[in-house]
Formats: C-alpha cells, sequence, structure tokens
C-alpha cells in the first residue's frame, strides 16, 4: 500500500543488540570454566597464563571491557623504578627501608617482563633516563641524597643507579639534570602482540567489550554478571586495577592520565626517557615524535588545559621540541591508594584480587600477575 512503512514487523537495523549469550557462545566458551580472569592487561594476562602452566587442563577466559583490551596497552612504554626525586619523597614519608622494597619490586619486575619476553619480542631499549629539574633547591636535595640511595640501591641494579650531570642532554632552560643508566623504554604495541600470542599459544580465549557489572556468590563459586550475560565459574580473578573499587570493597581508585604525541620533529634528538618532578611529568621520543604525559599534579581546570601545560613544558625544555603540536592525545587511568604497594589477596573463597599498581604496571604488572595465579 502506497505510503506504508515497508517491513514492519522487522526490528530496526540499528536498534539494540539482544540480551544474553547465544547457545554457541555458552557451548563453546563459557561452559565448565575453571577460573575467569577480569582485565587484559600484564596482570590479568600473567596471571591467566600462571594458572595455565599450573592447571594445564583448566579451562580459562580472560575478559575485558576495552576494545582492543587491557590498560596496559595504553600506557606510555616507560621501563622505570623511580626517579630520584620521587623515591626521596618515598624516602621521607615511607622511610628507608619501604623504598628500598619499592625498587627492589619494580626492578625484579621488569628483570621478569624481559626474561619472559626477551627485549627484541618488546622494542626495548637500554636507553637510560634523566631526571630534568627546573627547580635548584629540590635538584640539591636529591644530589645530598645520592651517595646514601646509590648505596641502598647498588645491590639492587649492580651499580650506581643515579649520577649527576653536567650534560644538558637534549634539554635546556633547567637547573640541572641526575642521570641513571638502568632505565628504559619499550614499544606498546609490541608488548600488546606479545601477551596476545602468549594467550593464543596458551589455547586461553580473550573476549573484550565485556563489562563486568556484578559479581555474585554461589553454590558452586561465582557468578560474573557482564552487560551481555551471566557466567558462570568457581573462581575469579579480578584484574582491573583502577576500575576494581566498581566490583570490590578496596582501596583503589582511578586517577587520569593524559598522554600527547607531537607531529615528526627532524630536529629532535632525545636518546633517553626523561622524568620531571617526582615522576608526574614523562616525556620519550617515539618514531622521530615527542611523547609526553602526566601532569596530574597540577592544578588545571581541564584536561585541555592540562595539555597545554604539557606541550608549554615540552617546548620549554626539549631542543627540537619548540614548535611542538599535538598529533595525538589519549587518556589512560592509573590505579592509585593510600599506599603505593599493589593489593594481591584472596577477598573472598574463590575470589581473588591483583590491583593498585600506582602508574608502575610495566615494572610491577608481571610479577603481580604471577603472584595473583598463585594465591589460587
Amino acid at each position: 500500500m502506497a505510503g506504508k512503512p515497508k517491513n514492519t514487523g522487522f526490528p530496526p537495523k540499528r536498534g539494540q543488540p539482544p540480551s544474553g549469550f547465544s547457545f554457541w557462545e555458552i557451548k563453546g566458551w563459557l561452559t565448565g570454566l575453571d577460573a575467569v580472569v577480569l582485565g587484559a592487561g600484564l596482570v590479568g594476562i600473567n596471571a591467566a597464563l600462571r594458572l595455565k602452566e599450573r592447571h594445564p587442563s583448566w579451562r580459562i577466559v580472560v575478559l575485558d571491557r576495552s576494545t582492543f583490551g587491557g590498560a596496559s596497552k595504553r600506557n606510555a612504554g616507560f621501563a622505570c623504578f623511580g626517579s630520584p626525586s620521587e623515591l626521596l619523597d618515598d624516602w621521607k614519608t615511607l622511610g628507608a627501608e619501604a623504598t628500598i622494597d619499592l625498587v627492589r619490586m619494580r626492578w625484579d619486575g621488569l628483570l621478569a617482563l624481559r626474561t619472559a619476553w626477551g627485549d627484541r619480542a618488546l622494542g626495548y631499549r637500554p636507553c637510560g633516563a634523566v631526571e630534568a629539574f627546573t627547580d635548584s633547591v629540590l635538584m640539591e636535595s636529591c644530589q645530598a641524597m645520592l651517595p646514601e640511595l646509590n648505596d641502598a640501591l647498588e645491590g639492587i641494579v649492580g651499580g650506581a643507579a643515579f649520577q649527576h650531570s653536567p650534560s644538558a642532554w637534549g634539554m635546556h632552560g633547567l637547573a640541572g639534570v641526575i642521570h641513571s643508566p638502568f632505565e628504559g623504554d619499550l614499544d606498546t604495541a609490541q608488548l600488546g602482540h606479545v601477551l596476545n600470542r602468549a594467550l593464543h599459544d596458551a589455547s586461553i580465549p580473550t573476549f573484550s567489550g565485556l563489562d563486568v557489572e556484578l559479581l555474585e556468590p554461589t553454590d558452586n563459586g561465582w557468578a560474573v554478571c557482564t552487560n551481555h550475560g551471566v557466567i558462570p565459574t568457581p573462581r575469579v580473578l579480578v584484574a582491573t586495577n583502577a576500575w576494581a573499587g566498581d566490583l570490590l570493597k578496596v582501596d583503589v581508585k582511578p586517577v587520569s592520565n593524559r598522554v600527547v604525541v607531537s607531529q615528526p620533529l627532524p630536529n629532535l634528538s632525545l636518546k633517553h626517557t626523561v622524568h620531571h618532578d617526582k615522576g608526574y611529568v614523562y616525556a620519550r621520543e617515539v618514531d622521530g615524535r615527542l611523547l609526553i604525559g602526566g601532569g596530574r599534579h597540577w592544578a588545571c581546570d581541564s584536561e585541555e588545559e592540562r595539555m597545554e601545560f604539557l606541550v608549554s613544558w615540552a617546548q620549554t625544555h626539549i631542543q627540537g621540541a619548540e614548535r611542538m603540536e599535538v598529533a595525538h592525545q589519549w587518556e589512560g587511568q592509573l590505579g592509585i591508594g593510600e599506599v603505593r604497594v599493589p593489593v594481591v589477596q584472596q577477598i573472598e573463597p574463590g575470589l581473588f584480587a591483583g590491583v593498585r599498581l600506582g602508574g608502575m604496571g610495566v615494572a610491577i604488572g608481571t610479577l603481580t600477575g604471577r603472584q595473583l595465579a598463585d594465591l589460587v
């Protein structure tokens, strides 16, 4: 009939997706599970691989809410264990022993990551790092602390962790520079490929775009309630870091972190990573571009203003970045709490958590994931 809409008996093409998993999804992947890991980042993937290594017959799946899976695939790729001003601050607030333990945990974690996959596969560069000081008083305090700090860390890193340097290291307008030869950086995309291949080789499926809304105890374990349906399992390992507070009562909260990457800069000569102001600002070269991020300690009215501060800092202090313009930007989430050490514990029978990495996921994610699995 003229004027009558066609196909009125069919749902619109762009309507809401049907709720619930299909029969085939349940049959093929979500039945008879031994463990469900929430979070496809460094912690979650290492936990899943460790579980499979210890229990080869177990059926394990990894779930993640994001498209690419895991916040680890959004990190800036710094393989670091703490800048001098950051460690000096820890030394004052936490004490010497706790600070040394933090460095040991990060250093051991970096070695575990590199040993597991190899530097070439990770795109790892032992490029060293510098802390760039614009505050002369802070620089002098750190410089005075270097002998004691180096003596404490020598047994961990195998040498003098930090050295005062007269060189500008490709920067200008600074009060001074302290160099570390023991830090490096890696290619986060290559890290993601390595982790995904490892899951594939271990026959551990990963499902992205599944938002876990609730964890409910059952007679046989746990019901993982997602935006697509419910997954039953006897064991749940929560490795969602910043977002763990949505599901568990743990001391962790998300803090946004801005990262920007410039257009290609032909005169950039930054061969090392850069830390500034207790590690709150960091920069490195990536494919002839400058990556700079952080600044969450700055009082900014918006993320746009924070980005402008980051660009201004780079233009002022990094040679070759005077005409920097932003070509890429994104926002990541750090999981922080009252203390810097991660939460790795059993929450309830069959429910475990490995979260609160405090912005040090590259350094401690591998060991945290393994420790999480070892609880099971």
